[in-house]
């Protein structure tokens, strides 16, 4: 038949409270109490002074940890905070040789547009169709040019 652990501890707690108090009492009878004391203390003292070792051993382990870990990080820090600026400063080519040279050209193309059609004659009365085909342009004009950010940034992602 199988004891369950709950009951060995209660007679593992129960037979070591008997010996203590046998102790106790044989100790009390044969005068042993300054005796005690002393190798209690001497214990003590021992078990404290290899704690101590212990601890001071965990310590200088923390900090050998701490510093090889702080050498393996920091190359990696330094090596995001590169290609941070590498891509910052691809966006901002990107932006100044392809975007910005875009929008200035559609925008001349669009008020020379405008200029040509003052010039010979439709003036300011476009029709409802024209106007509707005017928006349509512009519409592709800005999907072109948000296709060619998206393909740019995702060769700056492809190269890191």
């Amino acid at each position: 038949m199988h004891i369950p652990n709950k009951t060995l501890i209660i007679v593992g707690a129960v037979v070591a409270a008997v010996i203590v108090i046998a102790f106790v009492v044989v100790a009390t009878i044969f005068g042993w109490w300054q005796i005690v004391v002393d190798i209690t203390l001497t214990l003590a003292a021992a078990i404290s002074l290899a704690l101590l070792a212990l601890l001071t051993y965990a310590v200088f382990a923390l900090t050998r940890t701490v510093l090889t870990i702080r050498d393996e990080v920091m190359p990696t820090l330094d090596s995001l905070r590169e290609t941070t600026a590498t891509v910052r400063e691809t966006a901002r080519a990107a932006s100044a040789f392809g975007v910005q040279p875009t929008v200035r050209t559609a925008s001349s193309v669009l008020g020379a547009s405008e200029v040509a059609s003052v010039v010979f004659g439709r003036g300011k009365a476009l029709s409802r169709a024209e106007q509707r085909q005017r928006r349509r342009q512009e519409i592709e004009r800005e999907m072109i040019v948000s296709e060619a950010r998206d393909e740019a940034r995702s060769e700056l992602n492809g190269h890191r």
